[in-house]
C-alpha cells in the first residue's frame, strides 16, 4: 500500500476498521454513549476548530445565501422523510410492527453536526455555508423532527425548548464563537498545526463511528433478511438524497464550492440525536438503532469516496485562504 494511498483514504481505512471493532468490542463504545456528556463535549471541540478556522466575513455572507440554504433544508426536513417512507413502506416484513418507526427515527433527523462540515471542509468546499446549514437545521429538528415523527408514525415526541436551546449554545454557537475570537490574535501564529487542524474533525467523527456501531451491535451481529432490507432502505434513501442535492445545486448554477456544501449537508443524517429520541420515546423498538447506524456509516463511506472528485472541482487553494 503506497503512502500516496495512506495519506488520500486513511480515514476510509480507519473507518472500515471500525466496523469490526464496534461490532465485537462495543464496551468502550457503549461506555461513550450511556456517559452522555463526551459525544457533545467532541462536538463543541469540532466546532471551534471549524469556527477558529473561518472568516467571519463569510459566514455573514452565507447567512443570505438563501438559494443554497433553502434546497438543503427541504431535502432534510421534506425529502428524506417522504422518501424514508416509501422506502420502509415497500421494504418492511408484512405485518411488521417497528420497520417503518425506525427508518422515521433517522429520516427525521437534522443534518449532522459533525461529518458534513468535516467533510466539506476535506473537499475544498463552502465550509461556511455548511455551518449555517448546520445551524439552521439543528435549531429547526426542535420543531420539525416531532412533527414528521407525529405526521408518520402518530407517536408524540415532545422536546424541552429550553434544555435544547441551552444544548445548542453550549455544544455549538459558543464554541464557534470562541473560535472566532481567538482567531484574529492566533490564526497567524498557528499556521505551522494548520494541518492538524483538519484531522481533528476526522478524528472526532471516527469515535462518533465507533459509538453508533456499538450502540447497534447486538442487531447487527444478528445480521439475516431484516438487517438486509434495512441495508437496502438506508443506501437507496442516501443515494436518492445525494441525486437530488446534485441536480438541484447543478439547475440553480450555484459554484462548485457551494455545491459541494449543498450535496453533503442535504444528505446526511445526525447519528447522536437520533440514538436518543430512539431511547428516550420509542424503547420498545428493537430495531431503532439499525437504520441509525447504517445510513450513518453508508454516508461516511459514500461520502468520503465523494471527497476526492470535488477537490478536484473546486479551488482547494483559495477556499484555505478565505
Amino acid at each position: 500500500m503506497s503512502g500516496a494511498f495512506v495519506k488520500r483514504y486513511w480515514f476510509l481505512v480507519a473507518l472500515l476498521c471500525l466496523i469490526p471493532v464496534g461490532l465485537w468490542a462495543p464496551n468502550p463504545g457503549l461506555y461513550i454513549k450511556e456517559q452522555g456528556q463526551i459525544i457533545p463535549v467532541f462536538v463543541g471541540l469540532m466546532l471551534g476548530v471549524s469556527g477558529f478556522s473561518m472568516d467571519a466575513s463569510s459566514l455573514v455572507r452565507q447567512v443570505f445565501n438563501w438559494r443554497a440554504i433553502l434546497p438543503v433544508l427541504l431535502s432534510t426536513f421534506a425529502l428524506a422523510p417522504a422518501a424514508a417512507y416509501g422506502l420502509a413502506l415497500w421494504l418492511q416484513p408484512e405485518g411488521d410492527p417497528y420497520f417503518l418507526p425506525a427508518m422515521m427515527i433517522m429520516a427525521a433527523q437534522a443534518g449532522t453536526l459533525a461529518s458534513a462540515l468535516a467533510l466539506t471542509m476535506m473537499a475544498g468546499g463552502n465550509r461556511e455555508l455548511a455551518l449555517v446549514v448546520t445551524l439552521l437545521s439543528n435549531s429547526l429538528t426542535v420543531l420539525l423532527t416531532p412533527l414528521i415523527l407525529e405526521r408518520t408514525v402518530g407517536t408524540a415526541v415532545q422536546f424541552n425548548t429550553s434544555t435544547m436551546v441551552l444544548r445548542l449554545f453550549l455544544i455549538v454557537l459558543l464554541p464557534i464563537l470562541i473560535g472566532q475570537l481567538l482567531r484574529p490574535k492566533l490564526w497567524e501564529h498557528a499556521k505551522p498545526i494548520r494541518p492538524a487542524l483538519k484531522v481533528v474533525p476526522q478524528l472526532i467523527i471516527l469515535l462518533f463511528v465507533y459509538a453508533g456501531f456499538a450502540s447497534g451491535a447486538d442487531k447487527l451481529r444478528q445480521g439475516g433478511e431484516l438487517l438486509f432490507r434495512f441495508l437496502i432502505a438506508c443506501v437507496a434513501l442516501h443515494i436518492i438524497l445525494l441525486g437530488v442535492m446534485a441536480l438541484v445545486s447543478g439547475v440553480l448554477k450555484l459554484s462548485w464550492p457551494d455545491r459541494t456544501a449543498m450535496i453533503l449537508c442535504g444528505s446526511q443524517k445526525t447519528l447522536p440525536n437520533g440514538i436518543y429520541i430512539w431511547s428516550q420515546f420509542f424503547p420498545s423498538n428493537p430495531y431503532g438503532a439499525v437504520p441509525l447506524v447504517l445510513f450513518h456509516l453508508f454516508q461516511l463511506i459514500a461520502d468520503t469516496l465523494l471527497v476526492s472528485k470535488f477537490e478536484k472541482l473546486n479551488d482547494v487553494a483559495d477556499t484555505d485562504n478565505r
